[in-house]
């Protein structure tokens, strides 16, 4: 990200995608692909218990949601998505619904961000371990 891109936010921080690197053994599966995969099988069910949890007005699954998507994106380097997250689960741990829907539409568009990131992140980390 350059000074000049104020108000845009990288899907992913590529130094927390760095550091997942770091821990790579060689000849291991690529810990990108690897990790990034778990991350993209389970955070569906992730979003759309957060989205339910809302229609539902259920404050309780909506943090437990939103805390396990808080951690499983703080892994991948989604900090953006982490961080709204973090936001609804807050919200659903005091009790408070007001605003949820618009945040968890927000969540669903920056997780389509990071979706699209990621897996091409995962193809290249599968591209050039061939």
């Amino acid at each position: 990200m350059t000074d000049g891109e104020e108000g845009f936010c990288e899907a992913i921080d590529r130094t927390v995608l760095a550091s997942l690197r770091e821990l790579q053994d060689v000849g291991d599966p690529d810990i990108i692909a690897e990790v990034g995969g778990l991350f993209v099988e389970h955070s569906p069910e992730r979003i759309k218990a957060i989205l339910q949890a809302v229609v539902d007005k259920d404050a309780k699954g909506l943090q437990m949601a939103a805390h396990s998507l808080k951690s499983s994106s703080a892994y991948v380097g989604a900090m953006r998505l982490s961080d709204m997250s973090k936001e609804l689960e807050m919200m659903g741990r005091a009790n408070v619904m007001d605003g949820a829907k618009e945040k968890a539409e927000r969540l669903k568009a920056e997780y389509m961000r990071v979706r699209t990131a990621l897996d091409a992140e995962i193809k290249l980390a599968i591209e050039s371990s061939k």
